[in-house]
């Protein structure tokens, strides 16, 4: 009897944990959707939402801003996420390809993102900053 409620405790424990870790997933998966979407439509004042806004020396400046908003994503894409070398860290690389309003030229530029989950927020945010053009 004492060996089935502790089974039944750490089974409870052990599924406890697995939530926690399946809605941060999820929630990792819900963020990187929304981003992309948001690149791919070279909306870059929204993806500035993304970057942790405590953190002053990754928010971009207005310059920078402007200097983006010259490029228009004509393909974004997702390579496999791989872990970070800490517990709340994600790397993504994405091939962007762009083309610029003024010069009617293509490039592509390879991002690699780094995305860091908050607890006190549990939110994801990308502390990589911004894609470098």
């Amino acid at each position: 009897m004492k060996k089935s409620i502790i089974s039944l405790f750490i089974l409870a424990v052990l599924l406890s944990s697995c939530g926690k870790t399946t809605k941060k997933k999820r929630n990792l998966d819900d963020t990187l959707f929304k981003y992309a979407a948001v690149i791919r439509w070279a909306n870059y004042d929204a993806a500035s939402h993304f970057l942790n806004p405590n953190k002053v020396e990754s928010q971009p400046s207005n310059f920078d801003l402007e200097h983006l908003k010259q490029f228009k994503v004509s393909k974004y894409e997702e390579m496999p996420i791989t872990p970070g070398d800490k517990n709340n860290i994600v790397i993504q690389d994405v091939e962007i390809q762009l083309y610029n309003i003024h010069t009617n030229k293509t490039r592509s530029v390879r991002d690699h993102q780094i995305w860091e989950y908050d607890d006190k927020a549990n939110q994801w945010y990308l502390i990589s900053g911004l894609p470098k053009l």
